[in-house]
């Protein structure tokens, strides 16, 4: 039996349900995709029966959203959100409008600090390859040197032979 998905994840799954109640109409291709979630995913039994009630009984999706706490989550929420809310050839002004507020809650929890570390690290990581990057072509212009090297001793030699 699976322990489930984190807590976040679990989260980003129950907003992306209650995304399917955004236009107050459950279709049969959203109920099927959201179906196809369920058997997919490995949510535990709890988090299961969970998801299953939030298909039949719509939930706040920003109550949903808010408790997403992994960037990450909350980035691939508005993917699968996406796929669910097109899945019927439908997306209506209400969930466009739900998306974008949604963005704007996502954007409002940014920490530009965090963000500034995140960059900072990215720089070092740069640095730190471009380094092991330059010292890989200084190894290999000193054996291509050394290569150079050997082969004109293997001439002199040839020739002192020949001679």
């Amino acid at each position: 039996m699976s322990e489930g998905v984190s807590q976040s994840r679990f989260y980003m799954w129950r907003a992306v349900i209650a995304m399917v109640h955004a236009d107050h109409v459950v279709t049969i291709e959203e109920k099927e995709l959201a179906e196809s979630y369920l058997d997919n995913v490995p949510f535990s039994e709890e988090q299961l029966g969970v998801l299953r009630q939030d298909l039949l009984h719509a939930q706040g999706i920003e109550g949903m959203f808010s408790k997403i706490t992994d960037p990450m989550d909350q980035g691939e929420f508005f993917g699968f959100a996406r796929l669910m809310v097109w899945c019927d050839g439908d997306f209506d002004r209400q969930e466009e409008e739900i998306f974008n507020c949604l963005k704007d809650i996502q954007m409002s929890r940014l920490d530009p600090e965090a963000l500034r570390g995140m960059v900072q690290q990215s720089r070092e990581v740069f640095d730190l390859d471009r380094l092991r990057e330059d010292e890989a072509f200084q190894n290999d212009a000193k054996d291509t040197v050394n290569l150079g090297r050997l082969l004109d001793a293997l001439k002199r030699n040839v020739a002192i032979r020949e001679v």
